[in-house]
């Protein structure tokens, strides 16, 4: 249990010592990649993705504030999809403070969807192909 609380205690602050790269913003959100986190498996390329916001959000109920998620999540880059694996939301920002909520894609209900070209997350996706390919 000890094992357990100190490993979620060190989570926050881990995600925040990362060296984002920022992909996008606007008044609403910032948008990043950690350029670290970067695992290419064939054409399936895995990055940990941050949206830092300005002002509070709220999840839906249970209500609870944010300021900050990171999402890890594969590309096919290939084929331009995009599966979402897990979410963490952060009452700080920049991945900082205490851990709101975090969301598991079980392994078997993964899938990829169609990702927008147009919208950031093609960007996002283009970036973290690109990046992988280095």
């Amino acid at each position: 249990m000890r094992i357990v609380l100190f490993v979620l205690f060190l989570l926050p602050m881990a995600a925040a010592a990362r060296e984002w790269v920022e992909i996008s913003g606007d008044a609403e959100s910032v948008f990043y990649f950690d350029r670290d986190s970067l695992k290419r498996d064939g054409d399936t390329v895995e990055v940990l993705l941050l949206w830092n916001f300005p002002e509070i959000q709220l999840t839906r109920r249970p209500i609870k504030p944010y300021l900050s998620a990171t999402r890890l999540t594969r590309y096919d880059c290939k084929k331009g999809g995009r599966a979402n694996v897990e979410t963490t939301l952060y009452r700080g920002a920049m991945a900082g403070g205490e851990v709101t909520d975090v969301y598991r894609t079980p392994d078997a209900q993964i899938s990829f969807e169609w990702v927008n070209p147009d919208a950031p997350g093609g960007e996002s996706m283009r970036r973290a192909c690109a990046a992988a390919a280095n």
